[in-house]
């Protein structure tokens, strides 16, 4: 008989919340950014390449942890947060991914975000949830079949997660089953795939956006730049929404933030405290950052060191870790502004260690019909 595991990382903020403020209790923020190192920030190396005020404004003014350890990968790490366990007291013993037959969490694991809606808390869930889930009222005969396969049924017929956020303890969430890099590329509000135009098939098929081609597809790390254009075939099975842009996918998520605290500010009456977990995209590949973001520009430049005619060059996960702090700061100020942020725990953390400086240096994904992806495909003259 597995019994339920009591969550650490609750029991460590719970006593905390309690002594903050005995009237009313304080909000509960954490920021988890996926694949970011320590070697990208400017609070923790002064080599970092790219400016990050708003990170390094709540190391200044908070505690800066320098001994932390995590799993090397996602997904186990982010079910010790949810869960206070240790991987292996999961479902699966290396945790659990996609919509595989269900999520990470076992019946009777108690996750932090229902521990604090029993303290009377509001939570909420933006961006990756990355332990698995499964699909609702699949059918009996796909129940052993592909992954493929539940995710192409989910997306033209089911439309609903019956393993996700709204059944671990949140009670609102926009989230995204794997993140950018893995099907289903749809958004989920609570546990509803949200689809206005429909669903297709991405393959590894670019697509016009209003800040150029983007991929959407199957991709990973040292691969990247070796993988080739493979679009869908007549009869491929769905495995994203017809309308996805990933590379707009903090930006959504940011939006969604900011809409949850202009509701709070804008309701009448006390509002409960909140617990927001907000997963970023960034700095996870494919690295594709928007141009812009809020009307900044967050692209990110390297000189080349050819003596002849020297170029700078976009860098893709650079601008990606420029797009996390400008997220970052965004919420930061829609706090402060709402009068909630001196009444807010934040905690800003990464999921595990960033990637290798090779892997960094690959550019975003951008590959012609013909031709592998070459790192920084980006080759354009910087503009104001």
């Amino acid at each position: 008989r597995r019994q339920q595991q009591n969550n650490s990382f609750s029991s460590l903020l719970l006593p905390l919340v309690e002594s903050f403020a005995r009237a009313r209790p304080p909000n509960v923020l954490i920021l988890l950014a996926d694949d970011l190192g320590v070697g990208d920030l400017e609070a923790y190396s002064a080599s970092a390449l790219v400016p990050t005020p708003a990170i390094s404004a709540l190391s200044a003014a908070g505690v800066r942890f320098t001994d932390a350890h995590a799993h090397p990968i996602c997904s186990p790490s982010r079910y010790s947060l949810l869960s206070g366990n240790y991987v292996f007291r999961g479902r699966r013993p290396s945790s659990s991914w996609g919509l595989s037959g269900g999520s990470q969490l076992l019946p009777g694991q108690r996750t932090i975000a229902e521990s604090f809606r029993a303290a009377g808390y509001a939570t909420l869930l933006l961006g990756k949830a990355g332990i698995g889930g499964e699909v609702a009222a699949l059918p009996d005969e796909l129940r052993r079949s592909t992954e493929d396969d539940r995710v192409d049924w989910m997306l033209r017929r089911g439309r609903r997660l019956a393993d996700g956020p709204a059944q671990w303890g949140f009670d609102e969430s926009l989230s995204m089953v794997s993140g950018i890099q893995s099907p289903p590329y749809a958004w989920f509000n609570g546990s509803v795939a949200s689809l206005p135009r429909g669903s297709r098939c991405w393959g590894t098929a670019t697509h016009a956006t209003r800040t150029g081609d983007w991929v959407s597809g199957k991709f990973a790390g040292t691969g990247l730049r070796h993988r080739r254009y493979t679009p869908c075939s007549a009869g491929d099975g769905h495995d994203g929404a017809a309308d996805w842009e990933g590379h707009m996918a903090d930006a959504q998520l940011a939006q969604a933030a900011l809409g949850f605290f202009d509701r709070r500010r804008r309701a009448r009456g006390p509002q409960p405290p909140f617990f927001a977990l907000v997963a970023t995209a960034a700095v996870h590949a494919p690295f594709t950052p928007p141009d812009r973001f809020r009307d900044a520009d967050i692209r990110t430049w390297v000189a080349t060191s050819e003596v002849a005619a020297p170029r700078r060059l976009h860098v893709p996960h650079s601008s990606m870790v420029a797009e996390l702090d400008a997220v970052v700061g965004a919420l930061m100020a829609a706090l402060r502004s709402a009068g909630e942020l001196n009444e807010t725990i934040v905690v800003f953390a990464s999921d595990n260690g960033g990637l290798s400086c090779a892997t960094k240096q690959h550019g975003s994904w951008r590959p012609s019909p013909e031709t592998p992806a070459p790192p920084f495909k980006d080759v354009s003259p910087e503009r104001s």
